[in-house]
């Protein structure tokens, strides 16, 4: 009876034009990542996605009625946006293929920006990366994704976000390779981005979490880690000393060493130095701050001690003490005599001199004795 009077007043409800209560909507966008660290897609899927009749363009096409919370990764909405203004994707034989430009996608956006302008936006970890394995392996990284991941979509989409703590496809582990490569690759960038913190840096940072996504398939999996792998290698080398040999002929001696810095931004670091032997006493270096995009030397003074072979270890480090790539071993040739050597030497040089004036004096009084 209770049934059937409900029944009655939601019809009589709808006869009369009153509205009923309508069902909360959930929508999400998000993806496992295509994009490599150099920028190229492995495959053409992300651009046929937002396509209209796409999984993607569909949703945002026709979103559904009613209140509306859309769970966004801001990973995927700029891969999207990447694709506007031209990229490049692989085909199935692994030949690049060059799209120049690509508007169904900046059309997307617009729309997607035009469709949820008065629904709630809530931001995923950055890359919705396995949430269960970050908390377990890496949980202040995951802060970071999940802060860097508001921050950036209220930046694209111009307007505030809701808290964090909504997240997708995070059941299920990362791929093998992306959990072997985990560890050293964000070791690594969080050393360089404690320095460093240009987007290009913080692009790196961000872009490993997308490698723990569990839905990227095994074979993708493997492509992207290994590109984000050498894309880091390449960011801490961009902080370097230049490799050089030489030689030291003098007890004190002052050695040049050059420090690069090839990122857009000025940095201040620390160098540690070691020897492989007694042979040298290195002295203390301040603390060097290296231009954005430029070169500096810098004097590093030297004790020598004995003549011989040794080598320089020098290694850059972050005021906090993080070490920044790999150890610089510099080769010196130790060719100084010791003061002992030189004194008698020189000792030597003396008493052969005098003996050769005494000869010609006495050669002298002899040839005057005989004349």
């Amino acid at each position: 009876m209770k049934r059937l009077l409900n029944s009655l007043i939601i019809s009589t409800l709808l006869l009369i034009g009153m509205p009923v209560a309508q069902a909360n909507t959930l929508i999400t966008l998000s993806a496992p990542t295509t994009r490599l660290a150099d920028g190229r897609f492995i495959n053409n899927e992300l651009a046929l996605s937002v396509a209209p009749t796409g999984k993607f363009g569909e949703l945002v096409n026709n979103p559904g009625r009613g209140v509306r919370t859309w769970v966004v990764d801001p990973a995927f909405i700029e891969e999207v946006l990447e694709l506007a203004d031209g990229y490049v994707y692989l085909d199935e034989n692994g030949d690049e293929v060059s799209v120049e430009q690509y508007e169904i996608a900046q059309q997307w956006f617009n729309l997607f920006v035009l469709r949820s302008r008065n629904d709630q936006l809530v931001a995923t970890a950055y890359g919705a990366p396995a949430l269960g394995y970050l908390k377990r392996y890496a949980p202040g990284e995951l802060a970071v994704y999940n802060q860097l991941a508001k921050l950036r979509l209220e930046t694209l989409m111009g307007r505030a976000v809701s808290a964090l703590g909504s997240q997708v496809n995070n059941s299920g582990n990362p791929a093998l390779v992306a959990r072997n490569s985990y560890t050293p690759m964000r070791k690594t960038i969080r050393v360089v981005n404690s320095i460093v913190t240009i987007k290009e840096v913080e692009d790196l940072r961000l872009g490993i979490a997308k490698t723990l996504n569990p839905q990227l398939k095994k074979d993708d999996a493997v492509a992207i880690t290994k590109s984000y792998f050498n894309a880091i290698k390449e960011a801490q080398n961009k902080i370097r000393v230049s490799p050089g040999n030489y030689t030291i002929t003098t007890p004190a001696y002052d050695l040049p060493v050059t420090v690069i810095n090839d990122f857009a931004q000025e940095v201040s670091v620390d160098l540690e130095i070691t020897t492989t032997n007694s042979r040298v006493v290195v002295g203390s270096v301040p603390r060097i701050t290296i231009d954005a995009n430029s070169q500096t030397q810098i004097k590093v003074p030297l004790d020598v001690i004995a003549s011989g072979e040794t080598v320089l270890r020098l290694q850059l480090v972050t005021p906090k003490g993080g070490e920044l790539g790999e150890v610089e071993r510099i080769p010196l040739r130790l060719a100084v005599i010791s003061p002992i050597t030189t004194w008698f030497t020189t000792g030597m040089a003396i008493i052969l001199l005098l003996a050769a004036v005494i000869q010609s004096v006495r050669r002298v009084r002899k040839r005057k004795e005989n004349a």
